[in-house]
């Protein structure tokens, strides 16, 4: 039973992308944590991640770090999950990851 399990979790995790966005506006807390609770309500994405200001190029910009069960949300998924904060907040870009050599478990 463990390997049929297993045999139908290995594809899944294989496909899993992981990506990191940038985006403007976000340079308050409060902010931060709205634009990750938007990015976590989507169906992809398990897990955010938010970097801190020395990543990010300037002071009102942050980098989100999405980690993501299936295939990563391109920038466009991303301003339509904004809805209408993507006014204040601008996906600026949105770049993959290299894959982990092993994914996290029980995320």
């Amino acid at each position: 039973m463990k390997r049929i399990a297993l045999l139908w979790i290995l594809p899944l995790m294989a496909l899993a992308e992981d990506s990191k966005v940038l985006v403007d506006g976000a340079g308050c807390r409060t902010r931060q944590l709205a634009i990750a609770r938007v990015f976590e309500n989507m169906p992809e994405v398990a897990k955010v991640d938010i970097l801190p200001l020395a990543e990010a190029p300037a002071l009102n910009q942050r980098y989100f770090v999405l980690r993501c069960d299936g295939k990563s949300p391109t920038r466009e998924q991303l301003i339509r999950a904004l809805g209408r904060r993507a006014k204040f907040y601008h996906v600026i870009e949105v770049a993959l990851l290299p894959q982990e050599p092993t994914r996290r478990g029980g995320r």
